[in-house]
């Protein structure tokens, strides 16, 4: 197995732990977005709420990109779109990163998402060419 096949699992193996993370802020916003309501108005709930979905909506498709990732390194004939879903989770952590940093808050966990995704969407790049696909 190449360096760059074995950067690629660890990569995508860190991606499923930060999958996780954003999966439980999604989680804990969308549980928390009603009590928020008395603190911050009818916006605020608003802003919650779709914050919530935007960290959902990264954590899934941070997992399956992790899985297509962990399965694609040791044969990089099954990558398929991997490198499709990485570029979709870039733009996805922008957006969640830009409307998170709307409530005066430090996107941390979306830039780590994004960083995440773009080193999955080189490392595939690297691994394809090496096979050859």
């Amino acid at each position: 197995m190449s360096t760059n096949r074995k950067v690629l699992k660890v990569v995508s193996i860190a991606q499923i732990l930060v999958a996780i993370a954003a999966a439980a802020l999604g989680a804990i916003a969308l549980a928390g977005a009603p009590l928020a309501e008395d603190e911050a108005g009818i916006l605020g709930v608003l802003v919650v709420n779709i914050d919530g979905i935007l960290y959902l909506a990264c954590a899934f498709l941070t997992f399956i990109c992790a899985l297509m990732g962990v399965h694609g390194a040791n044969q990089p004939s099954r990558l398929g779109s991997h490198r499709l879903i990485a570029i979709l989770i870039v733009l996805l952590a922008v957006g969640t990163g830009a409307f998170a940093g709307l409530g005066r808050e430090i996107p941390v966990l979306a830039a780590v998402i994004g960083i995440a995704a773009l080193c999955a969407a080189i490392l595939d790049g690297a691994v394809r060419r090496e096979a050859d696909l």
